[in-house]
This record gives structure tokens, sequence and C-alpha cells, in this order.
């Protein structure tokens, strides 16, 4: 089959209903027949119902977290190619050429590397201690957008494949590791700032505008400590779909750190505190995390645990 028919888009999803509808609409705009699949956290059966009428998308309601959902999907998807999205990224463009080009060997990945930087009216008042990285880990890839050749990554690797090691070189939970370090032939986006979205990102190949990533779409209660971080972001998505096909792209500036000397804020993010540093990728400190999450919260999370560890073993 022409790998350009061959592509299913699958998308985790919680929250942020004004995003996944303009998410839904911009797949069908540029792949009418392509199976789109959805793991819906936290009920909304009439929401994913209309979806399903309007944009004929399969989806399941499932209470798990984001990394079992990616294997959920992942395991029913019926293609030989995949795109994985969040709900809050938005196509500009078809991805027929970047799919050609997986198809004919050029690359085996397409992603934005984790070398991504806020906006420096952001980081400067907010975040000072980031050093404005919302994400460095270089040579990996975020889940935020992925596409590769799922079939023959599953034949060789299996399910399993998808555990990386990251930088650290420890197992993580970060599952997209696994395929940039198996696939390693990648061909990046590069992201830059729109002003007026706030905190997100035009990811570009080329001249070409690909996608647009409302960072923190549907998670943007890890902003609540931050309350200007969090009008910002709020504020920004709201003017995405207010303008949205018709983008504003003035001020467009990079969002990777092209004068950066990237060896040296690894070596300068390594040495702060663990809490400090680790904050820039994964969050808040895992042990009050889990202290928060009260005995039903601990239990249910463990109880995914087990099925992960069931479906990758």
């Amino acid at each position: 089959m022409n790998s350009l028919n061959n592509i299913s888009f699958l998308t985790p999803y919680w929250s942020g209903s004004g995003m996944m509808k303009v998410h839904l609409e911009s797949i069908r705009r540029f792949y009418p027949a392509a199976p789109i699949m959805i793991s819906k956290r936290g009920g909304g059966l009439d929401e994913m119902e209309y979806y399903r009428r309007t944009f004929s998308v399969q989806y399941q309601l499932e209470e798990c977290t984001y990394v079992d959902a990616l294997l959920r999907l992942v395991e029913r998807c019926p293609t030989e190619y995949v795109c994985i999205l969040d709900h809050d990224t938005v196509l500009l463009s078809s991805l027929d050429q970047l799919l050609n080009g997986l198809a004919e060997g050029h690359y085996d990945l397409v992603g934005v590397e984790e070398r991504i930087r806020l906006p420096d009216m952001i980081w400067k008042t907010m975040w000072p201690e980031t050093d404005g990285w919302l994400r460095l880990a270089p040579g990996y890839m975020d889940a935020t957008f992925l596409m590769f050749n799922l079939e023959c990554f599953l034949c060789k690797w299996g399910l399993r494949g998808l555990v990386g090691k990251g930088n650290g070189g420890a197992a993580t939970n970060e599952f997209h590791y696994g395929v940039c370090e198996k696939l390693n032939r990648h061909r990046y986006l590069q992201p830059f700032h729109l002003p007026k979205y706030g905190i997100g990102n035009l990811l570009k190949d080329g001249e070409t505008a690909v996608l647009w990533h409302q960072w923190y779409g549907s998670y943007r209660t890890r902003l609540l400590s931050t309350e200007t971080a969090f009008s910002i972001s709020e504020d920004g998505e709201r003017a995405f779909l207010n303008d949205y096909p018709q983008l504003d792209v003035s001020g467009l500036a990079p969002a990777w750190g092209p004068q950066c000397y990237i060896d040296a804020q690894i070596v300068s993010l390594a040495r702060r505190p663990t809490e400090e540093s680790s904050s820039i990728r994964r969050g808040p400190n895992p042990i009050r995390l889990w202290r928060s999450y009260g005995l039903h919260g601990v239990l249910s999370r463990a109880s995914n645990q087990l099925e992960r560890w069931w479906r990758l073993r």
C-alpha cells in the first residue's frame, strides 16, 4: 500500500475541547480518510460521540496515564505508519513530503528535538532557574509529534522497544525515548515562537509551516503555582483559536537557541539541585506528587504500572 494512504493519527487526550476540535479539523483537512484514534481520560462520552460523528474518529474512554494511553493506542494502530500527536497540536500543511522521506529511507523518525526554549519575556521573569530552556535533551524528541514506520519498529523491537534510557542512562517513563534511541536517523522540525500566542511553538520544515503546538493545552494546572504563566498560556491559546487559520506570524523568532552552547548548558543544569533542574522536563518533585494523590490515586497508579509491565513483558 502507498505510504501516503497507510498512516494513522494517535492522540492521548485528557481535556481542552477548544484545541481538540481544531486539532481534528486540521487532520481531516489534509487526511480525509486516515484513521484517527483517541484515548480519552476523564469521561466525556457526549464530546467523543460528537467527534466520532463529525470526524469519524475511533475512541476509547480509558482511565490511565499518558504513557499507558500511548501504549494502548500503538497496540490498536491498524496502519504501517503512525503519527503520534498531542491534542493541542494543529496541522498547518500536509505531511506527505515528510512521509515520503520515511518511505524512501532518507530518515527513520520525524519530530522535534528536545532543544526548545521559552520566550524571553516568560523565563526571565518567571523561571530564571531554567536559563530559558523548556526542554533540553539533545538527540531526543518529545511525543508532541512523532512520525515513523510503526510496523517495522514493532517487528524488530516490540512494545518493549518503547522503553528508553534517556540522558541519564537509566530506564525512563518517557517511552518515546526508546523510539528515538532505536530509530536514530532523525529529521528535526524547527520550533519558533510567535509572541501573540504565548507559550507555543510553530514547527517548520525548512520554509514550510508544518504544525502548531500550544504548550500546556490540557495540563495548564501545572502552571497554577505561577499565576502569570497560567494567564499567558491561557491568553495565548485563546488568541490562537480566535485567529486560526489566519495566524499572525509577526515577530517570528527561533525557539531552539541557535546561539546557545548546548554542552555548557547541559553541564550547568546538571550541577543544580535535582528538583530544580528536573522541573525543566519532568515537572514537580515526584515524592510530593505521589503524596498528593491520596490512597485511591496511589492504588490506581500502581494498577497502571502493573498493566504497563504486563503489556511490555
